[in-house]
């Protein structure tokens, strides 16, 4: 079963369910509010593929970066952060 995302109108909130792709999703309720405003939202999804393995791989460090001290860049702040 895919995974749909929601936004509700009532309560203003973005959420996600696990339904069956034969429901109707007009009659999707808000599971925070109960609410029928709800409208589906297109989301992105990654097919099931043949042929690509990520075995063996080795995981990426900061080593594999252009620019291997990215990590140790100061982080950039919001002025009303500071």
């Amino acid at each position: 079963m895919p995974l749909y995302e929601y936004y509700c109108d009532d309560c203003q909130k973005d959420f996600t369910l696990l339904q069956s792709s034969q429901v109707n999703k007009d009659e999707t309720q808000c599971p925070d509010c109960s609410g029928t405003r709800v409208h589906y939202k297109l989301s992105t999804f990654a097919p099931k593929t043949k042929g690509f393995s990520l075995e063996n791989k080795a995981p990426v460090t900061t080593k594999d970066l252009p620019n291997p001290n990215v990590m140790n860049l100061p982080i950039p702040r919001l002025r009303s952060e500071l």
